[in-house]
């Protein structure tokens, strides 16, 4: 641990996440556990404010954060060929040209439209493309996010970040950001004795006109305890409605998938933290659950307390881009005495990318039709998202589903397959399985809130164990 981790940040932290705490690993070393909370979820608690009764499905955040997810991968796709100079195995070949295309324009037209963040000639310009067109605010699109706590400079400036394993890049609001930035905590390279600007200006947009322009910076960046030295960092001077506070609950957005993906071109945080030689081990942990308190990301270390140790299987990264692993397969129990149904199996050779930063399993709209064919009552829902199915509430428990890895078999849990009923006078529910995707799968929070993940970068490897 490094010693910039001072009193005042370890005391923001703790305000922050009241269960903060010490750990160990499996070096038996000490390892702070960066704590997560929820933000947006898709289905509503019994503690939740609004006009909606609890228990019912958040139709408007679901049915957006479908919308953005698609949106990220369109844009982490042109991302990735921009960086590697080919297209990415998995992105439709029909999308990828007019993606760059798009990206390309945007590029021009926020270098032209933002007079506040200067020109630098010669220099590359940071971009991520937008999506295509009818989408909605990210302040909407967020779904099932988690949010937790870093600093950055020296003397340690203090935020909150959004952590996506389906995205590489960290974006934070500058004190020269326009009201736009208000309500959040403002980055001062001016009060930073590290920081340093890159002459280069970025645009990140997320479609629906949920854009950040700025400048890229490079300072020390303090997650779980470790210190990234000189980590590129986008300290925006305009934030649209979608980064906005009050609705907004974090302050920037903190990426921890590949190089490959990132927009700007420069290694992800993470990455930093190995390059360092900070870290005991080159891997993450990290657990999700609706229970306040019971989530965390754990740096450099798999956190031993939250999982059965004799249960871990890993399974190696395809490619290094996402974090994209072979899945085994994807059954479900039959209905009526029928047998098991098999949406997918070693033979199908299916790749799944592990995204943190989405909410459902999603996959093709024939393996989602294929999934829900024998169960009576089952409906696609387009009021609420692409490709979004529901069920009847009393049979969505008989057709959870089983997804294996490295030869193990994960079953989903009702509670997290089940998010919400459609509606007040509705006797269907919505199920965590949706299609509107491609031929690979994402495998999202409705099955990573049922195991321990460790994310390791050092052996480009995915671990899955059982909870405790």
């Amino acid at each position: 641990m490094h010693p910039a981790w001072s009193f005042a940040t370890f005391l923001f932290t703790l305000i922050l996440f009241p269960s903060l705490s010490t750990a160990k690993h499996d070096s038996g070393e000490n390892a702070i556990r960066v704590p997560l909370k929820r933000s947006w979820p898709v289905t509503r608690s019994s503690g939740s404010s609004g006009s909606l009764t609890p228990g019912l499905v958040n139709a408007r955040s679901l049915r957006a954060h479908l919308k953005r997810t698609i949106k990220k991968y369109g844009a982490t796709f042109s991302a990735y060929h921009s960086n590697t100079g080919s297209p990415h195995p998995l992105a439709p070949p029909s999308a990828l040209p007019r993606l760059l295309r798009k990206a390309e324009r945007n590029r021009r037209g926020s270098l032209e439209e933002h007079s506040k963040v200067p020109s630098f000639a010669g220099e590359s310009v940071a971009v991520r493309s937008s999506s295509p067109s009818g989408g909605i605010s990210l302040t909407e699109e967020n779904g099932d996010m988690w949010i937790g706590a870093i600093s950055v400079g020296t003397p340690p400036q203090n935020f909150t970040v959004i952590f996506d394993t389906g995205s590489s890049d960290l974006l934070l609001p500058s004190t020269s950001c326009n009201s736009t930035c208000d309500g959040h905590s403002l980055y001062d390279p001016s009060q930073s004795a590290t920081s340093a600007s890159l002459n280069k200006t970025f645009s990140l947009s997320y479609g629906g006109g949920s854009t950040a322009t700025g400048e890229l910076y490079s300072d020390n960046v303090l997650v779980g305890g470790y210190e990234a030295i000189n980590q590129t960092l986008g300290a925006a001077v305009s934030y649209s409605s979608g980064f906005q506070a009050p609705t907004f609950d974090a302050d920037g957005l903190l990426g921890l998938g590949f190089p490959q993906i990132s927009v700007y071109g420069q290694p992800p945080v993470f990455q930093t933290l190995i390059s360092d030689g900070v870290l005991t081990e080159s891997l993450f942990g990290v657990a999700l659950s609706s229970v306040p308190g019971k989530s965390e990301l754990m740096i450099g270390a798999a956190d031993t307390t939250m999982y059965n140790q004799s249960s871990m299987v890993f399974i190696s990264v395809s490619l290094q881009a996402y974090w994209q692993i072979p899945m085994d397969g994807l059954t479900r129990p039959g209905l009526n005495n029928s047998g098991e149904v098999v949406i997918a199996n070693k033979t199908s050779y299916a790749q799944a990318i592990i995204d943190t930063g989405t909410t459902m399993i999603l996959t093709s709209d024939a393996n989602a039709q294929e999934y829900y064919a024998d169960v009576s009552g089952a409906e696609v829902v387009p009021s609420l998202g692409s490709g979004v199915w529901s069920v009847p509430c009393d049979l969505i428990g008989s057709i959870l589903p089983t997804v294996s890895f490295g030869g193990e078999a994960f079953t989903v849990s009702a509670s997290t397959f089940n998010l919400g009923q459609v509606s007040d006078n509705s006797t269907n529910c919505v199920a965590g399985l949706a299609g509107g995707g491609s031929d690979y799968w994402v495998i999202g929070d409705v099955f990573l809130q049922n195991v321990y993940t460790v994310f390791d970068v050092g052996n480009s490897r995915v671990g899955f164990a059982e909870l405790l």
